[in-house]
């Protein structure tokens, strides 16, 4: 135990120390040659005291910065009223997300492997300006509380994406792979890549009306980010979830599994506990369609007088880090694959839409399960795709139209940012497009 938990212990109610330290190395290219090489090192520190039933906080870079306890009392002294606990000790699992090779890579490395993707790349497109960014981190969290939570654990990471700007559009063709071990080139990944990349060249525009659409993984943030809003704790709390009381009903097709899995050792993003010092178990938040579970840290659980789900994240949608309180998130979602090729499913439609992205998700009520965003991704016209979505939006209700999903694929692949996903690509019968 830190010296500072024991010294809170005498002076506060309750304390709770957060310590996150990180070292990266990243490579970063520009239209096809080398822009930047960084190394970092970080150290970061929040400390959270209950005194007198109010909450105070601090930062700092390291837990013995003198005056670190004396600051967060001071801060506690004009919080809120703290009406929940520190996590206390806890049994925490055995989760394999650390391979020593990956601290042993170097930018050398890094560069690499970004040369070997140009290569392979160029080898078949030698017209498109690239770029490409690897980055290998070690991430050593430890949480501690004065209620007797001991929480450590050390990660690596090894993460590679690659793409192209696309002339006149305003998202590019980018993929991306990670991993907690070193990465070789991806060969397959770039042959999608520079099919996906062929597919920009026409541009065509759908028919407004009800179609059918396939959400690559990369696009998987448009459905599950409204699943969130709608199962987090807060929402539950103040009644204004969408999915208010229904845990064992359908919200959604039987053919939908979703996962929240922080023990999928191998997986980067896999953790032992959350960001109060909680346990992380492996939980189905929806399990063939049907409402399973919510996410819930100490604060939203004791408000519904419950138990921590061991979902604390410190995050907000577009933001997050030490210094952002926690908040009730998916430590690492899981949508379980079907059993067809998405070719399959492209082969399969008269017309259509794949969609790769979603461009002004933020601005639509997706806490009640709706979003309106213009599609980025692929016309799709008898089994074939013609050419990229040209002034095309979708809109949707996701606990309307996903009651009918009518395939989801075998592979699969992460999601682009906001949440750290593994996901298929889903085919959902009919929904809302507006084109010509």
């Amino acid at each position: 135990m830190h010296q500072l938990i024991e010294q809170a212990k005498q002076t506060v109610d309750q304390a709770e120390l957060y310590w996150k330290r990180t070292h990266s190395l990243s490579v970063s290219y520009e239209n096809n040659r080398l822009q930047e090489i960084t190394e970092n090192d970080l150290s970061s520190v929040a400390l959270r005291a209950i005194r007198n039933g109010r909450m105070g906080s601090t930062f700092a870079v390291s837990p013995d910065q003198p005056g670190l306890l004396d600051e967060a009392k001071t801060a506690a002294a004009y919080g809120d009223p703290a009406r929940f606990a520190f996590a206390p000790a806890g049994d925490y699992p055995s989760v394999d997300a650390h391979d020593t090779e990956t601290e042993r890579l170097t930018s050398q490395d890094l560069v690499s492997l970004c040369e070997s993707v140009l290569d392979g790349i160029r080898a078949k497109r030698d017209d498109l300006p690239l770029f490409v960014e690897a980055e290998a981190e070690r991430r050593e969290l430890a949480i501690e509380t004065t209620a007797g939570a001991e929480a450590r654990c050390a990660n690596t990471a090894v993460s590679l994406g690659f793409g192209a700007p696309i002339q006149g559009a305003g998202m590019p063709v980018f993929k991306s792979i990670d991993s907690v071990s070193p990465l070789e080139r991806p060969d397959a990944l770039i042959d999608e890549f520079v099919e996906w990349y062929g597919w920009t060249e026409n541009k065509s525009t759908p028919k407004t009306g009800r179609l059918p659409v396939i959400f690559a993984p990369e696009a998987s943030f448009l459905y599950l980010l409204p699943l969130w809003a709608g199962a987090e704790g807060d929402a539950v709390d103040k009644k204004t979830s969408p999915l208010l009381d229904r845990i064992g009903e359908r919200v959604f097709s039987e053919r939908l599994t979703i996962v929240d899995d922080p023990l999928d050792s191998g997986a980067t993003g896999a953790r032992p506990f959350d960001d109060e010092g909680v346990p992380c178990r492996r939980r189905a938040i929806v399990d063939g369609g049907i409402l399973k579970g919510y996410f819930l840290d100490q604060r939203t659980a004791a408000a519904l007088g419950e138990a921590s789900t061991g979902n604390a994240v410190k995050r907000e949608l577009f933001d997050g880090g030490t210094e952002t309180k926690p908040s009730p998130w998916p430590i690492r979602l899981s949508v379980s694959p079907g059993d067809v090729s998405y070719r399959d499913m492209i082969a399969g439609l008269d017309e259509g839409l794949l969609v790769y992205f979603g461009m002004g998700f933020h601005s639509g009520n997706y806490p009640q399960g709706q979003f309106a965003v213009q599609a980025v991704g692929f016309h799709i016209v008898n089994g074939s795709v013609v050419g990229r979505l040209d002034n095309t939006m979708i809109s949707t209700n996701i606990y309307q139209d996903f009651q009918s999903i009518r395939a989801v694929s075998r592979e699969r692949g992460p999601a682009v940012g906001f949440l750290d996903v593994v996901a298929p690509y889903v085919l959902v019968d009919s929904m809302q497009v507006a084109g010509s």
